[in-house]
């Protein structure tokens, strides 16, 4: 190997020698030099002295080798017409060596439908050796360059075991069943099937890890000091339990100014620009009134463990002055130890007049709007809602370009849903101890969510006042992922359009596994085919269509052909629009808000437990509040929920995002700021 390219390319990295020599490396300094580089540089160090180190192959006609290996791959899980080719997947050739490095034999794609041929001499395998046959199989990678030119690369996914000493010229696989990215059969929902004991088919950026300890560490041992106490019979008081985490931002407020965050204004703010941020629509009770407004969450409708009280929540606003004030409240009480769905209730109606009442029926909704909030905006609209399409696209897109817009959003989502999935929910999870649903309440609830979700349509809601900050940043985010994306297909919409079956099969998995669409009863009688202004339709899905019966799938489809039809393309653009808003923006908003919203065990929990004192207790009734062990989990959960932060847009520590986005975000950071959004702070996937 000629050392001169070398010294050039270490003097332009800035590496010395660790032995004072000016050109030689030993090759443990070699190896450790190279694997401290950033990406850049390995490309750099590659592409100057890969011709050096690398056997030029000789020029040969692939058709003309005597021996072919064919063979089919399909996913493991049959679909409803039999068995699922994994089509444009990249297969490779090799001859198992026991004792000196395996021999590449030659390699292909599979077809569309999973079906593969591979050209190979047996002589590659070596003098006097006969081919050990094995089949491997890889996904592809990609990172952006600067100037946002594409480098691919292949992960190994797995292979498939051939015979030893194959001295024949033909050798067929069969069908190798793969079991890539396969869908839970044991859920309603598209969830990714993962084993008891096994792994999702990725894994956490390294990074991840590290920024997790850093964020959590801290407070590790409070929580574990708080628990171990607990079990020896000596629990610490919710005051020490708060007093041992950092403060909160709603305890700093009431140390500067008391009574603060509990009043009016800071209630309809925190609907308004905090984690609780929702659709407003206008009050149906007061039609052509543009100031007024309402929030309703049916609780009613689910199991409850009849511990906690969860009523019915039914939340009236309006716009005074520019300021968002609650103005009734009107809570379904059933009676304590009620658990059936749809148990009678009792309606109460509170106002600002009835004193004590009425900051314990605040209090109650804002309970009411965190349990919504973590179901809803957080785990059902950001986490569950991606991981479907997640799912149909890591199955599915692998020659279209789409992969590079839509994967840097996708990765990781199924791992800290598949965490999720014991740690929140499930018999065990938090939510489920914390809240008054059981689990079977939960599972529905989240049914009925994810049966309300879907692209079509959807647009971010518009401003209901001047200080409706979550709602402008949310049109500004929105706005330049269309100028991002409209790019992305003005330079490869050809090869979008020419892949267009991906496409077809990635929307066709998106139905097929979604939940049945759900309309509750109450808007099946008042928004279908009926005017009703009070509905803001731009963020839900459209329920002239979704009311059907039987229920269609909630998420529709994109194109029912291997070519697009007129409007598909644009169809197919608004669906990535859709996705990558909610894996960064909307979840963003939702959670990196819950150390300001949810820091304080007193201001707001996941639920209240019936008391002694009554339905409608105040804050010194400490029987109602949290028991002292899911009080520090629930803060250390906040603070590790807002203070995890690694994958972030504008880092794009993989390098997988196109700089074009960055860009974007950059130059409108300022105004973003003024909007109560710190965009450096915003992931580009949700894995926390």
């Amino acid at each position: 190997m000629k050392l001169a390219p070398w010294r050039r390319l270490k003097s332009s990295l800035g590496i010395e020698s660790e032995k004072g020599g000016p050109d030689l490396l030993e090759p443990e300094e070699l190896a450790r030099w190279y694997a401290g580089l950033d990406l850049p540089q390995r490309l750099a160090v590659s592409r100057e002295l890969a011709s050096r180190v690398r056997a030029p192959r000789v020029s040969r006609d692939i058709a003309a080798l005597p021996a072919v290996a064919t063979g089919r791959l399909v996913f493991e899980q049959d679909g409803p017409r039999g068995p699922i080719p994994l089509h444009h997947v990249k297969v490779e050739l090799w001859d198992r060596d026991l004792g000196t490095p395996d021999d590449f034999l030659g390699e292909g794609f599979t077809d569309a439908e999973g079906a593969f041929e591979i050209r190979y001499d047996p002589a590659d395998a070596g003098e006097g050796d006969v081919p050990d046959l094995e089949l491997r199989y890889f996904e592809p990678q990609h990172t952006f360059r600067q100037d946002g030119r594409v480098e691919e690369s292949w992960r190994r996914i797995g292979s498939e075991r051939g015979p030893d000493d194959h001295g024949g010229l033909h050798h067929d696989f069969g069908t190798v069943r793969v079991p890539y990215w396969e869908y839970d059969p044991a859920t309603p929902l598209a969830r990714l099937l993962v084993v008891e004991e096994g792994t999702p088919p990725t894994a956490y950026a390294p990074g991840r890890s590290l920024a997790m300890l850093k964020a959590v560490a801290p407070i590790e041992l409070v929580k574990r000091q708080h628990l171990l106490q607990g079990r020896l019979g000596q629990a610490p008081s919710l005051a020490k339990i708060q007093a041992d985490y950092p403060e909160a931002t709603t305890v700093r407020l009431e140390r500067e100014s008391p009574g603060s965050t509990r009043g009016d204004a800071y209630f309809g703010e925190r609907l308004l620009n905090g984690m609780f941020s929702a659709i407003l629509d206008r009050d149906p009770e007061a039609p052509g009134d543009a100031q007024a407004f309402r929030i309703y969450h049916p609780w009613n409708a689910y199991e409850q463990d009849g511990i906690h009280c969860l009523p019915d929540v039914d939340v009236r606003l309006r716009l005074v002055e520019g300021r968002l004030l609650p103005v009734r409240i009107i809570l379904g009480l059933r009676e304590p130890g009620a658990t059936a769905p749809g148990s009678p209730v009792t309606r109460r109606s509170f106002t600002p007049g009835d004193g004590a009442d009425w900051e314990a029926a605040k209090r109650m909704a804002r309970v009411s709007a965190t349990l919504d909030t973590e179901l809803g905006n957080h785990l059902g609209q950001c986490h569950f809602n991606v991981e479907q399409y997640a799912i149909a696209a890591n199955r599915n897109l692998r020659r279209n370009p789409l992969r590079w817009l839509l994967m840097p959003h996708l990765r990781e989502v199924v791992l800290i849903n598949h965490a999720a999935s014991g740690f929140l929910v499930g018999p065990t999870g938090y939510i489920t101890r914390a809240s008054a649903l059981t689990e079977r309440g939960i599972n529905q609830r989240l049914e009925h969510l994810m049966g309300s979700y879907d692209w079509k349509g959807f647009a971010p809601s518009n401003p209901v006042c001047e200080g409706h900050r979550y709602a402008q940043a949310g049109q500004l985010f929105w706005r330049l992922l269309g100028e991002h994306i409209d790019a992305f297909f003005a330079e490869h919409g050809a090869e979008i359009e020419a892949q267009w079956k991906e496409v077809r099969r990635f929307s066709d998995d998106l139905v097929a596994h979604s939940a049945p669409a759900f309309v509750c009863r109450y808007l099946r009688a008042k928004v279908p085919g009926k005017d009703a202004p009070w509905f803001v339709r731009s963020e839900r899905m459209d329920l002239d269509t979704k009311a059907a019966e039987p229920p269609p799938k909630a998420v529709s489809a994109v194109t029912h052909t291997d070519t697009p039809q007129a409007g598909e393309v644009e169809a197919l653009k608004n669906l990535c629009r859709y996705v990558i808003f909610f894996a960064t923006f909307r979840h963003a908003w939702a959670n990196n808000l819950q150390w300001e919203d949810a820091g304080e065990v007193l201001y707001a929990c996941l639920g209240l437990r019936w008391g002694p004192g009554g339905t409608l207790p105040t804050e010194e009734d400490l029987d109602v509040a949290p028991n002292p062990d899911e009080a520090t989990e629930m803060l250390w959960i906040s603070w590790m929920l807002s203070k995890t932060n690694y994958g972030l847009l504008l880092s794009n520590e993989e390098e997988d995002l196109h700089p074009r986005l960055l860009e974007l975000l950059r130059t409108h950071a300022a105004e973003f700021a003024a909007m109560g959004l710190d965009v450096r702070t915003v992931s580009s996937r949700i894995n926390i």
